[in-house]
């Protein structure tokens, strides 16, 4: 031990000095004072080592006298000494303790030195949170330095305590690769989690050892140090996680970051585009693989004024188009030179394209809603002129012209809204197909019939050209009567009047396939590609036709509904256009006839109207107009029929008249159709109802909605007045067959 405080260290020599002259004291007269010197030299030993040389040094000249006065003749005086003997022996005295002075002050220094080093050891250690490790192969035993309870949770005694911590798996690795080492002598390491004794917290720790052999390449020692590495494992593993996210946000982006020197040339590329590879891209000039080299030079126009860019780039690649976005900027040394540049490229060829869809979709929306106001507004006008007629004069004549143009009118404001509609449950994927095995002859005759009426009115000719055999596919004749109406109209619309249309039925290839040609205006052929499209409408060169481009868009979604597909072919403006229908043929399967009404192709109906004539209807309806007009109606064709204008009130009404059919509109304010039709099926005792939706909420959950609330019916404004008398008489007929 020696002392480090320096006022301690004489005070000590001082002690040590008393306590060697008492003893010595104590010990002469048993030895007769032969050895004065016996217990000097150990305490010269002892000061010389915990108090420094100077101490030992007055120590040595202190017992030197001390020795002269208490045992050397004459006693009790220093000098003279009469003995040559006894002055030979203070002599040999002080040069013998000048030496183990000096040897033990040295020792101290040293043990000092060791103790300093082995606390700036253990400070090292403790701020590297590291242990160093001894291991006797032979023992098994270890010795640690740098406090593996505090690290580890427990001291380390023996190989199997460092291990204890570790997996089964990792403990077999460090094994391993210490009997590796073994082998040759040399040096090995692990890194990998430790489980703490004392609370289980896991540490990561780098272990790094080194194997001494004997003589015989024996393995007798192992030495090391054992590092906590846990901060620098999160740090690492947080690293890779950022780089990983940096990673997907470039690539799910499109985006790739590059570096280049300051003559252009790429150093480094990550995410690179339009299938170039990094190899490829290294040390190429910026633009070169593309051949825009004024791209290089716009970095070195940054390299030149230090300034960061952001620009936009076009530049074409295997016959494709590409748009850029860069952003670079020049990287500064502290010299105030730029050493290099860095940058970002973002692919956005795609967000380029999607907007200028959106354009186009926003100029075809604005033109619908044109092209829409301007087809509602159209008959709006005759009807208006229609009522004025009626109010002007009570000739018959006048009344059934007026009757004539509102119902003209109205009937096609009802097939505008159809249309819409129709588009609207494509769009949202809910059209339901009532599929059947048909002729498709019979389907075209029914279109050709529906439309005939207009083709009289413009004086077109139709040629049609049937096969002998019937041709059977699986479809809704209603829907395909939809899809062949829409083409045949359009044919009509864009021919010149007189015209002539051709429509042909065959089987090519294994499938149905119906053909409209027309000798009209014909199509542009940059045009062909989008006549299918929402909203679009061919460019007739002169007064545009009615309608609101959604047919043939309608036409494509219901065919491909089928399974079946439909194209286009025009040699240009003014050479016609051929519309071609393919659908997929039904092997071996009887065609049954099909009818647009869902009943048999006589048209057979059942004529229960007559039987009906004195049954009462209740109409109800916020709207007056409309509530009046359908009741008087009814009344027309014989029904007796009664009103009302809330949901209040059709309860009132319920109850005093007792009806056997309610028209109920859903969107009632106050008490709600669904409301009253709730309570009306809840009333006990009445007699047998039909109950009727009449609104303009058309979708599957509204049906859905109106269905559960007990309605047995759910029309769909505007009705047609044919349909909902049908609708009538079946439901009656249902409820009550005697009536």
């Amino acid at each position: 031990m020696v002392i480090e405080r320096f006022w301690l260290r004489w005070p000590t020599a001082v002690l040590v000095f008393v306590a060697a002259t008492w003893l010595n004291l104590q010990l002469q007269p048993a030895l007769s004072g032969r050895e004065p010197l016996l217990p000097y030299f150990p305490s010269l030993v002892i000061v010389g080592l915990v108090c420094g040389m100077a101490p030992a040094l007055t120590f040595l000249v202190a017992a030197s006298l001390a020795i002269l006065y208490l045992w050397v003749e004459p006693v009790g005086q220093m000098f003279p000494v009469n003995s040559l003997p006894d002055a030979a022996m203070v002599v040999l005295f002080l040069l013998t303790g000048l030496l183990v002075a000096s040897v033990s002050a040295w020792a101290g220094r040293l043990m000092r030195k060791k103790r300093n080093s082995r606390r700036r050891l253990n400070l090292a250690l403790a701020a590297g949170r590291m242990i160093t490790w001894d291991w006797d192969a032979v023992t098994g035993f270890a010795t640690t330095g740098g406090g593996a309870k505090q690290l580890f949770g427990q001291h380390w005694k023996s190989i199997d305590d460092m291990l204890a911590g570790m997996s089964a798996e990792d403990a077999t690795r460090f094994r391993d690769r210490y009997r590796y080492a073994t082998q040759s002598g040399g040096r090995f390491s692990l890194a990998c989690p430790i489980t703490r004794a004392d609370d289980g917290e896991v540490v990561w720790t780098q272990f790094d050892g080194y194997v001494s052999l004997d003589a015989k390449g024996r393995a007798v020692h192992a030495y090391g140090v054992a590092v906590d590495v846990t901060q620098q494992q999160e740090a690492l593993r947080a690293s890779q996680a950022a780089e990983e996210r940096f990673h997907l946000a470039l690539q799910s982006g499109k985006v790739m970051a590059w570096e280049c020197d300051v003559q252009g040339r790429y150093t480094w590329a990550f995410n690179t585009p339009m299938g170039f590879t990094r190899e490829a891209l290294i040390g190429a000039e910026v633009g070169s693989l593309v051949g825009e080299p004024e791209f290089a030079g716009i970095v070195r126009e940054a390299v030149l004024t230090g300034h960061s860019m952001n620009l936009a780039q076009r530049t074409t690649h295997s016959g494709r188009i590409y748009q850029l976005l860069t952003s670079l900027r020049p990287i500064m040394a502290e010299d105030g030179q730029v050493q290099r540049v860095i940058g970002a490229t973002v692919d956005v060829t795609e967000l380029s394209a999607a907007q200028e869809e959106l354009r186009r979709e926003s100029e075809r929306k604005d033109s619908f809603l044109a092209t829409l106001a301007h087809e509602l507004r159209n008959p709006m006008a005759p009807i208006r002129y229609a009522v004025a007629m009626l109010r002007q004069s009570s000739s018959d004549d006048t009344r059934a012209q007026a009757t004539d143009i509102i119902a003209r009118q109205s009937a096609h404001m009802a097939r505008l809204l159809d249309d819409l509609l129709d588009m609207s449950r494509i769009t949202r994927n809910v059209v339901e197909l009532k599929r059947q095995v048909i002729d498709l002859r019979t389907v075209v005759r029914q279109a050709l019939e529906a439309i005939e009426p207009l083709y009289v009115e413009m004086q077109h000719r139709v040629t049609l050209s049937l096969p002998p055999a019937a041709v059977p596919v699986d479809g809704d004749p209603t829907r395909l009567q939809q899809v062949l109406g829409n083409l045949l109209d359009n044919a009509a619309k864009y021919s010149p009047e007189p015209g002539e249309v051709d429509v042909d039925v065959a089987v090519v290839s294994g499938r149905a396939q119906i053909t409209v040609t027309d000798r009209g205006v014909g199509i542009a052929p940059a045009m062909q590609p989008r006549v299918f499209e929402l909203f679009t409408r061919i460019d007739a060169r002169g007064p545009a036709p009615s309608g609101l481009g959604i047919g043939l868009a309608v036409s494509k979604q219901l065919v491909q509904l089928h399974d079946g597909t439909i194209a286009v072919a025009s040699e240009g403006i003014g050479h016609g256009s051929r519309f071609t229908v393919s659908l997929p043929l039904v092997e071996d399967a009887p065609a049954a006839p099909a009818s647009a009404d869902g009943t048999s192709v006589d048209g057979a109906r059942p004529l229960a109207a007559q039987s009906r004539s004195q049954t009462l209807v209740l109409v109800v309806d916020d709207n007056v107009d409309a509530a009046n007009t359908l009741a008087e109606v009814l009344r027309g064709v014989g029904y007796r029929a009664t009103v009302a204008y809330s949901g209040e009130e059709a309860l009132a009404v319920f109850e005093r008249t007792q009806p056997r059919v309610v028209l109920l509109d859903i969107g009632l304010p106050g008490l709600s159709g669904t409301d009253v039709a709730r309570q009306l099926r809840s009333t006990p005792g009445a007699e047998p109802l039909a109950l009727i939706a009449i609104t303009g909420w058309g979708q599957r959950s509204d049906r859905e909605a109106t269905a559960a609330a007990g309605f047995d019916a759910h029309l769909v404004k505007p009705v047609e007045f044919n349909e909902l008398e049908q609708v009538m008489e079946e439901l009656l007929d249902a409820g009550n067959p005697a009536v």
